[in-house]
């Protein structure tokens, strides 16, 4: 009858050292899967972080080019506006300075037809620039909307991860509380095994000796 007792409380011991190995097991599961919800939503961010840095970049680009063209025609005019008045000055002048003066009005002709070639090449530019800026706003406007698309799939990411991890801490304190109390369970059991076996060998060896007296 004691040896089957012990035969008992020995396979139950067996099964909570069982459960408190699998407890564990579920622990390190639920570890892992909180770290790689970490890890999607640190790679999404930085997708988006990388879009927005690429429709600022072409934003500056735009505006250096558009800055760069109104330059040389505010040169191209200032050079031409120095010779005409130059030319204006010879005419009155002595008439030993004609081969000067038409030399000069040669000049002003040159740079009057350079200033319609940068005239023709800005209004080029401009239009250029303003299909650019078309091209641009549909690029911002897909961009925006996919930014939109993201954030909203981020939120829903970051409140699906805060559900997870809310569900998944509560298992792993569930998991705690089970294994702490299957632990105070397993050092009771030994208690009592040990009690038990301390009555038996009470029994045994008092036995034992009113046998022989």
């Amino acid at each position: 009858m004691s040896w089957r007792r012990k035969s008992k409380m020995k396979t139950r011991s067996e099964d909570i050292e069982k459960k408190l190995k699998e407890g564990e097991l579920r622990e390190e599961a639920l570890i892992k899967r909180i770290t790689e919800k970490d890890k999607t939503n640190a790679k999404l961010n930085g997708v988006i972080e990388a879009y927005e840095k690429a429709i600022a970049e072409l934003i500056s680009e735009k505006e250096q080019q558009a800055q760069l063209h109104e330059r040389q025609l505010q040169e191209v005019q200032a050079d031409r506006d120095a010779n005409y008045h130059h030319l204006t000055s010879l005419e009155t002048t002595f008439s030993d300075l004609h081969v000067k003066y038409e030399k000069s009005k040669e000049m002003t002709s040159q740079l009057k037809s350079n200033e319609e070639s940068l005239l023709a090449e800005r209004k080029q530019m401009m239009d250029n620039l303003r299909l650019q800026e078309q091209r641009y706003d549909k690029m911002k406007n897909h961009a925006m909307q996919q930014l939109e698309i993201a954030n909203k799939k981020l939120d829903t990411y970051s409140r699906e991860h805060a559900d997870e991890t809310k569900k998944l801490k509560a298992l792993l304190k569930k998991e705690e509380i089970s294994r702490v109390s299957m632990t105070e369970q397993l050092q009771q059991k030994s208690r009592e095994n040990a009690d038990l076996l301390k009555i038996c060998e009470e029994l045994i060896y008092g036995k034992g000796q009113g046998g022989s007296s």
